[in-house]
C-alpha cells in the first residue's frame, strides 16, 4: 500500500519523461561534412579520377572536403539554409503563377542585374 501512495505522489509529467539522445537532434555527418554533400563530393571525385585518370583531382576533392568540414563545424545546417535561400523568390507575389520559373523577377524589376 505504501508503494502505491508513493507512486501517486509523483507528478504525472515525471512518469511520461523520455530521454532523447543528442545525436538524434544533430545533423547527420560523414567525416565532419553533411552526409549529402560528402557523398556528392566523393562520387564526383571518383567519377573524374576513374573516368579520366586525373589522379591530382583527389587533392582538390580532399581540399573541398576540408573546407566543407570547416563550414559544417561553424554551422551544421548551412547547406539546407542555403538551399532554402535559393528557392526563395526575389519579390513577394501573392498570386499563383503557372508559367515561368519559380522566383524570377519580371522585366523592369532588376532581373539579371547584380545587387
Amino acid at each position: 500500500m505504501d508503494s502505491l501512495t508513493a507512486a501517486a505522489r509523483v507528478a504525472p509529467a515525471a512518469l511520461r519523461c523520455t530521454t532523447v539522445h543528442g545525436s538524434l537532434l544533430q545533423a547527420k555527418t560523414i567525416a565532419g561534412v553533411e552526409d549529402r554533400l560528402a557523398i556528392l563530393n566523393a562520387t564526383c571525385a571518383l567519377a573524374i579520377v576513374m573516368g579520366t585518370g586525373l589522379w591530382p583531382y583527389l587533392g582538390v576533392a580532399l581540399a573541398a572536403h576540408v573546407l566543407a568540414a570547416r563550414a559544417t563545424r561553424d554551422d551544421p545546417y548551412l547547406r539546407s539554409i542555403w538551399l532554402q535561400y535559393l528557392r526563395q523568390a526575389d519579390r513577394y507575389d501573392p498570386w499563383p503563377c503557372v508559367r515561368g520559373r519559380h522566383g524570377r523577377r519580371p522585366h523592369g524589376f532588376g532581373r539579371d542585374l547584380l545587387c
